[in-house]
């Protein structure tokens, strides 16, 4: 008999240099948008300044300027992306998570299921993974350039998913147990 297996990995996406780019447009913008709209604002504001509104003008534009700062935190901060990999005896589950706040639920499978669960440097192993072309595939790799990066085909509505992964050598080495003919651990023989 069996014991029950309940295995927990986060681990954080690298970000691409398109995620970079994005930030420093962002923050370029942003800037920009500032500067011109405060020099809008204090022009508003010289305008009616013998008027009530002249310091209410002053005050909404300060205010606009914060509302854009913050969204400009909100998408800098999406990109700040996890993933957690939780195996409960055959069945894995990975959430995405963006800025430690908030979860999307991304694919579950069952390791029974997989055809092949290979590491994609495993020469031996992995002709799956250089000659299948499946239907759907999650990239849900932390950082490439880390190593240990896994594939797991499986059927789901006519075609082959395939999923890669960052699993843990203990998380994998679980998931053999319920099907050792289609699932390779590295290092292991």
């Amino acid at each position: 008999m069996m014991e029950d297996i309940y295995l927990e990995y986060i681990i954080k996406r690298k970000k691409t240099g398109a995620q970079k780019a994005l930030v420093a447009l962002v923050v370029a913008g942003g800037i920009a948008v500032s500067l011109a709209l405060l020099a809008v604002i204090y022009g508003f504001a010289l305008y009616l300044s013998g008027t009530p509104y002249g310091s209410f003008t002053f005050s909404i534009g300060l205010v606009l300027i914060a509302l854009l700062w913050y969204g400009m935190y909100l998408i800098i901060s999406m990109q700040n992306v996890e993933y957690e990999y939780i195996l409960t005896n055959s069945e894995m589950d990975i959430d995405k998570i963006m800025s430690k706040k908030g979860r999307k639920h991304i694919v579950s499978f069952d390791f029974k299921e997989v055809t092949i669960c290979a590491s994609i440097t495993d020469n031996e192993h992995n002709h799956d993974y250089k000659n299948v072309t499946p239907g759907k595939v999650y990239n849900l790799v932390g950082d490439a350039s880390m190593g240990n990066v896994y594939y797991a085909d499986f059927p789901e509505e006519n075609t082959t998913v395939r999923v890669l992964f960052q699993p843990t050598h203990k998380m994998i080495s679980s998931a053999r147990r319920y099907n050792p003919r289609n699932i390779f651990v590295e290092g292991d023989l």
